[in-house]
């Protein structure tokens, strides 16, 4: 799956955040986006992600318009903010089994309960998530991401609140995604912990996306 951007523009009120931006994931790869804060990065993964719409410009999956495939697209596109979105009520198991419930997902509890096991949260599957650690809520946050086995990752500051150990899952995740055919866009402050597994670094500067020196 071939997720393009181009001539992305985006607005907030009378502030400018992106300007003609482009970007295209390709299967098989890990596209690293740089940038300062306020330059875009987020703006740009949520519409990418299909959870914003920008003012003009073009997304197309596979060469077709978003906007004909938007569902389907959405089951493909794992989307990991770096705000947890979910339900702080509830378990990690609930909170998966709802999302992999909504989005299709063929017994959502057990895939859920893989993903928790996959990604070292199986012991704290039933421990009401408003409980957690930030750098725990990233690793649901993940899981939450990986439910539909997308073909499209995107991972904003996937690293915020990690230790060691939960830096390594999330390289392993994107490197199991690489294998894969997935591609990964991952845009992070933490750019020495992904740099090595990076296929492409770009950087966003006054609304564009470039090619990092």
């Amino acid at each position: 799956m071939i997720l393009r951007a181009e001539g992305i523009q985006k607005r907030f009120d009378t502030r400018v955040v992106l300007r003609d931006a482009g970007i295209e994931i390709v299967p098989g790869s890990i596209t690293l986006l740089l940038g300062a804060n306020g330059s875009g990065k987020t703006t740009l993964a949520n519409i990418l992600a299909t959870l914003l719409s920008p003012d003009r410009g073009s997304i197309t999956v596979d060469g077709e318009p978003l906007s004909r495939r938007r569902t389907a697209a959405r089951r493909s596109i794992g989307f990991a903010s770096h705000r947890p979105l979910l339900y702080l009520g509830l378990t990690p198991l609930e909170n998966l089994s709802f999302f992999g419930g909504l989005a299709g997902v063929p017994s959502p509890a057990r895939r859920a309960m893989e993903l928790l096991e996959r990604l070292g949260m199986a012991p704290f599957a039933r421990a009401p998530v408003e409980r957690f650690s930030r750098g725990m809520l990233q690793r649901i946050v993940l899981a939450r991401a990986l439910l539909t086995d997308p073909k499209i990752l995107l991972l904003d500051e996937p690293y915020t609140g990690l230790d060691e150990t939960g830096v390594a899952v999330v390289n392993e995740v994107l490197r199991d995604a690489r294998e894969r055919g997935t591609g990964s866009l991952v845009i992070t402050h933490e750019p020495e912990r992904v740099r090595p597994l990076a296929t492409r670094v770009l950087r966003m500067h006054a609304g564009r996306v470039e090619e990092a020196a």
